[in-house]
C-alpha cells in the first residue's frame, strides 16, 4: 500500500483533482489487470485503456496526457515526461528497499538466464516497464543482475561492471558444443555449452561465490548465442547431433567475429561457410550466420515424414 500524495511527490506529477481516496493497493501497467484500489500507469498514452482501468476499479491514474476526469472520486495525476517519472519511482523504491544492481554483458546475462539462481537474486528485464514492475514488487535486499542501459543507469548511476571473463583452471572439450571444466575446485561435467563461453560463465560463478548466492548449473539448451541448428543436406531441421551439418546463429556482431576466429582454430576452414547463399551451393559442415534463427525460418524446413503405402 502507498499513499497517493507520495506517488505524486515522487513522480514529479500534478494532482488534477481532490480525490476521496488517499492510498493505493498495487500498481499495474495493463488496464485489463487493474483491480479495485490499484494505481494504473498509462504507459501507452491511451484514453481507452485509462477508461478501462477506471471501470475495473483503479483508485489512481498516472498519465502523461491531460485526461478527461471521468470519476472525481479517484486520483488523477498528470506528468510531463512519463519515462523520467518512472525512473524517479524506480529510484525511490530501489533506495527504500536497499536493492543492488550488478551490470552484465549481454552474453553474461544470457548465461545467467540458463542458471537456477536463488530467489534473492533476479534478472532485471531489459524492457523499461517490466523492469519498473519488478523493482516495485520485489522484496527488500533483492540483488538484480542487469544489462546496462539508459533506464537502469538513471535508476542507479553508481553501478559498476564485473569482470567479463575469467579463465577456468582446466577445460575439457567434447566437440564444439559440449564442455566440462574445473574452476576453483569445482568440476562441472558435460554441459551443452561451447568452450568459447566457459570464461564468461566462470566470471559469473566467481561473482555468485563472492555474493554467497546459491546457483545450479543445469543445461544451456536454450542459450541464444552460438546457437546450433543441425540440418540435412536439404536444409531440413534435425535434432541436435543427428546430422553432419550444423548452422550456427549469432546475433551480436562482436561475438560473431570472435566466434568465427574460434571456429577457424578448431575446424578446417574448408568445412566452414559464412554466407547464406553458400548454404545450398557448398558442401559445408559448419555455417556461422549473423542473425537469430527466427530470422531464417523461410530458409529452414521442417523434416518431412515419409509414409509407407501398402498399395
Amino acid at each position: 500500500m502507498a499513499k497517493i500524495d507520495s506517488i505524486v511527490r515522487i513522480s514529479g506529477g500534478v494532482l488534477l483533482n481532490t480525490p476521496s481516496v488517499d492510498s493505493i493497493e498495487d500498481i499495474k501497467i495493463s488496464s485489463k489487470n487493474v483491480k479495485r484500489g490499484d494505481l494504473f500507469i498509462d504507459v501507452n498514452g491511451n484514453t481507452e485503456e485509462i477508461e478501462e482501468a477506471v471501470q475495473n476499479g483503479a483508485y489512481c491514474i498516472l498519465t502523461a496526457l491531460i485526461p478527461k476526469i471521468s470519476d472525481e472520486e479517484i486520483a488523477w495525476v498528470s506528468v510531463k515526461d512519463l519515462e523520467k517519472s518512472l525512473i524517479k519511482l524506480a529510484r525511490f523504491y530501489a533506495v527504500e528497499k536497499n536493492f543492488r544492481f550488478i551490470p552484465l554483458l549481454d552474453v553474461q546475462y544470457a548465461l545467467a538466464k540458463s542458471l537456477h539462481v536463488e530467489e534473492k537474486a533476479k534478472l532485471l528485464s531489459n524492457f523499461t516497464f517490466e523492469a519498473l514492475m519488478q523493482i516495485l514488487k520485489s522484496e527488500k535486499e533483492t540483488l538484480f543482475f542487469v544489462v546496462k542501459n539508459s533506464f537502469i543507469q538513471n535508476v542507479d548511476p553508481t553501478i559498476k561492471k564485473i569482470k567479463s571473463k575469467i579463465e577456468p583452471d582446466k577445460i575439457f572439450e567434447n566437440g564444439l558444443f559440449h564442455s566440462s571444466f574445473i574452476y576453483k575446485d569445482k568440476f562441472v561435467k558435460e554441459v551443452r555449452l561451447s568452450s568459447f563461453f566457459i570464461p564468461y560463465l566462470c566470471s559469473l560463478i566467481e561473482y555468485f561465490d563472492q555474493l554467497k548466492i546459491n546457483y545450479k548449473i543445469d543445461n544451456f539448451n536454450n542459450f541464444e548465442h552460438f546457437y546450433p541448428q543441425f540440418v540435412t543436406s536439404k536444409l531440413e531441421i534435425s535434432d541436435f547431433g543427428t546430422t553432419r551439418r550444423v548452422i550456427i546463429f549469432e546475433s551480436e556482431i562482436k561475438l560473431y567475429n570472435e566466434e568465427l576466429e574460434y571456429l577457424y582454430k578448431k575446424v578446417d576452414k574448408k568445412l566452414i561457410v559464412t554466407e547464406i547463399n553458400e548454404l545450398k551451393t557448398k558442401d559445408f559442415r559448419y555455417a556461422l550466420i549473423h542473425g537469430k534463427k527466427e530470422d531464417f525460418e523461410e530458409l529452414l524446413q521442417e523434416k518431412k515424414t515419409v509414409q509407407m503405402e501398402l498399395f
